[in-house]
């Protein structure tokens, strides 16, 4: 909890420029992802990007958890999207198609939700429970 508020907080100075990462890990695999926490920065997300790192991402967070459904529209990279609980640990995994306008939605109540690139999960291995770790 007080790693989230720690995030909370210092959300503001990561808006104030581009591209500004929080450090998670999975399995203890490390990533570096951008903190989409704000409505404004929820809708835009990974828009317009043409590429992204196998060790970046983004994290949305919500204050509380719920049916949670994206899209991906004007987004041209294909992601995974991982859903997360309220305790943090991993519900699912959905495959994200290139601008498409198809919901994607949680299966239960999701706090957080997190975009990687096409194929990271698999590639490491995370399953569902595996657990969100905020360094």
């Amino acid at each position: 909890m007080i790693k989230l508020l720690f995030l909370l907080l210092l959300a503001p100075v990561l808006a104030s420029s581009d591209k500004q990462c929080s450090s998670i890990s999975i399995e203890k695999v490390n990533l570096c992802v951008e903190l989409a926490i704000s409505q404004r920065e929820k809708s835009k997300g990974l828009m317009y990007r043409k590429d992204l790192s196998n060790s970046d991402g983004m994290l949305f967070v919500w204050k509380n958890a719920g049916k949670r459904c994206m899209w991906m529209k004007n987004t041209y990279i294909p992601l995974d999207l991982g859903f997360f609980r309220e305790d943090m640990t991993l519900i699912e995994v959905k495959e994200l198609s290139p601008r498409s306008l198809n919901s994607v939605c949680s299966s239960e109540p999701a706090k957080y939700a997190l975009e990687l690139s096409k194929g990271w999960f698999s590639s490491h291995n995370v399953k569902d429970n595996s657990k969100l770790i905020l360094n």
